[in-house]
C-alpha cells in the first residue's frame, strides 16, 4: 500500500514539472516573439502609414484645389489649350474720362462676358471733386487684346504700356524636374514596402521627406507660372477730366474778418520786437562792458591821431 502511494506522488510530480515546463517554454517564446518581430512589425506599419499619407496628400490636393481663377485654374487651361509657348502678357493704360465710376461699372460688367475679374481697386476724390480709380483686372490669356482694346474704348488713352515675358523654358524645366521626382517617390515607397530592417526603413523615410518637399516647392511654381500665363494683367488708371473752376473763390469776402487779422498780425509783430528788447536788456552786463571798453580805445585813437 505505500509502495502504490509513493509510485502515485511520484507520477503526479513528474507531471507537474512537465506541465511547468511547457508553460514556461510559453512564455518564453511569448516574450521573445515582441522582440524578434519588433523592427518588421514597426516597418510594416510606417510603411503603411507612410502609403496611406501619400494617398491622402493627394487626395487633399484634389479636395482641396481651388477653381476659378486660381494657380489650379491656371493649370486646367493650360492643359486644355496646350499652348506652344508659355508667355505671361501685362499691360498698364492710364485713361482720361468724364464719369471714372460709370467708366468703372461698365469695364466690370464687360468682365462677366469674358470671365475676368477685378483683382484689386482703389478709387480717391480730389479736393476738387475729380475722381480716380485704380484697378488691376485678370483676364484669360486669349482674350488679352480683345480686353485691352475695350479697356481703351472707355475715355482717352494718356499712357499705354504692353509687356510680354516668355517663361516656356522654365515652366517645361519646372514641370519635368517635378514629374522626374514623383517617379523617384514611387520608387522609394516600392523599396520601402520591400525593406524589413529598421536603419533602412529610417534612411528611406528621410529622402521620401525630403522628395516631397521639393515636389510641393515645384507643384507651387508651377501653379504660380499657370495663373500668370493663363491670365493676363491690366493694370487701369481713370481719371476724370478736370472741371472748370469758378472765378471768384468759393469763400464770402469780409472786411471785418481782414481788418481783424490785420490787428492781430500788428500785436504780433509788436509782441515779438518787444521780445527781442527784453532779452537785449537781460544780456546788457554780457554785450555793455566790452563795448564801452571798445569804445573807450577809439576815443583815445582818436585823441593820438589828433594831438600828432
Amino acid at each position: 500500500m505505500k509502495m502504490k502511494l509513493l509510485l502515485a506522488v511520484l507520477i503526479g510530480a513528474l507531471a507537474v514539472g512537465a506541465c511547468s515546463k511547457e508553460y514556461g517554454a510559453t512564455d518564453m517564446y511569448a516574450s521573445q516573439a515582441p522582440a524578434e518581430m519588433s523592427e518588421q512589425e514597426m516597418a510594416r506599419r510606417n510603411v503603411a502609414g507612410l502609403q496611406y499619407d501619400a494617398g491622402a496628400m493627394g487626395a487633399s490636393d484634389e479636395a482641396a484645389a481651388p477653381t476659378g481663377n486660381s494657380g489650379a485654374g491656371g493649370l486646367d487651361v493650360l492643359a486644355r489649350s496646350k499652348p506652344d509657348r508659355y508667355l505671361i502678357k501685362n499691360a498698364t493704360v492710364v485713361i482720361e474720362t468724364e464719369d471714372a465710376r460709370a467708366a468703372t461699372e461698365q469695364l466690370t460688367a464687360a468682365l462677366a462676358q469674358v470671365d475676368g475679374y477685378v483683382s484689386d481697386l482703389r478709387e480717391s476724390v480730389n479736393a476738387y471733386g475729380n475722381r480716380t480709380v485704380t484697378m488691376q483686372i485678370r483676364i484669360p490669356s486669349d482674350r488679352f487684346d480683345q480686353s485691352k482694346m475695350q479697356v481703351e474704348t472707355l475715355g482717352k488713352v494718356l499712357n499705354k504700356q504692353v509687356n510680354t515675358q516668355d517663361v516656356t523654358e522654365q515652366y517645361v524645366d519646372t514641370e519635368a524636374r517635378s514629374r522626374n521626382l514623383k517617379r523617384t517617390e514611387e520608387r522609394l515607397l516600392d523599396h520601402l514596402s520591400r525593406a524589413g530592417v529598421l536603419e533602412e526603413v529610417l534612411r528611406v523615410e528621410q529622402e521620401l521627406t525630403r522628395i516631397r518637399e521639393e515636389i510641393e516647392r515645384l507643384d507651387g511654381q508651377l501653379r504660380f507660372l499657370a495663373d500668370r500665363v493663363a491670365y493676363s494683367t491690366i493694370a487701369i488708371t481713370l481719371q476724370e477730366t478736370a472741371k472748370s473752376e469758378p472765378v471768384v473763390p468759393a469763400q464770402s469776402f469780409s472786411t471785418g474778418k481782414v481788418f481783424s487779422e490785420a490787428i492781430r498780425s500788428l500785436v504780433g509783430f509788436g509782441q515779438a520786437i518787444w521780445t527781442k528788447v527784453i532779452w537785449i536788456l537781460v544780456w546788457s552786463p554780457v554785450w555793455l562792458l566790452p563795448v564801452l571798453a571798445a569804445y573807450a580805445g577809439y576815443r583815445r585813437w582818436r585823441k593820438q591821431q589828433a594831438a600828432s
